[in-house]
């Protein structure tokens, strides 16, 4: 659900700015309020790729916000619906930027954890991203693979080690995110 929150979202992001600049310039006037979420939102994304995030009420805040910044957007500028929503848009994308910036403060403090995951899949498209479950759900995030391009099936060569900060149960923060050769497994009745 992330991925394609994340593709919306940039979708609705790169319409959204090439629409205010393309205002701008036609009627010689910025919209200094619609500016500042969408330099808000992008920073916000931009923040919580460093972290996994298992909690289901971040799935709905997410929502929430992407909601209010794509409806600053289609209410009619001059309505008092209009100071509403860009206000509850402007405030929470305000508070998630600073909860982000609070957490990388917190995660500077503590000790950190190396996790060896299984890989669940990756992809060579546009973006080279790998694929992962942690604490049940599922992640994706941006990886150079172009090392790995004589691998046959990267799923059965390697598993993926991840360095992480947990700061509560539902939030670790990444530090970084690397490929390992898979441990050949020896029987020990002189086997394979």
């Amino acid at each position: 659900m992330e991925n394609t929150l994340r593709y919306i979202f940039i979708a609705i992001i790169v319409y959204a700015v090439g629409m205010e600049i393309y205002k701008a310039v036609r009627t010689r006037t910025i919209d200094y309020l619609l500016w500042a979420i969408i330099g808000l939102f992008g920073i916000a994304i931009w923040l919580s790729r460093g972290f996994l995030i298992t909690c289901q009420m971040y799935d709905l805040a997410t929502w929430v916000v992407g909601l209010l910044t794509i409806g600053s957007y289609i209410v009619p500028k001059q309505s008092k619906a209009s100071r509403w929503v860009k206000g509850g848009a402007l405030s929470c994308l305000s508070l998630a930027v600073i909860g982000f910036i609070s957490l990388i403060i917190i995660a500077k403090q503590k000790d950190y954890i190396v996790i060896e995951k299984p890989l669940k899949g990756y992809s060579t498209s546009n973006i080279d991203e790998i694929y992962f479950r942690y604490n049940g759900i599922s992640f994706g995030r941006t990886f150079n693979l172009r090392e790995y391009s004589g691998a046959e099936d990267l799923r059965k060569d390697y598993n993926m080690e991840l360095t992480l900060i947990p700061i509560v149960a539902d939030i670790a923060k990444i530090e970084s995110i690397d490929l390992v050769p898979k441990q050949k497994l020896i029987d020990q009745k002189g086997g394979k």
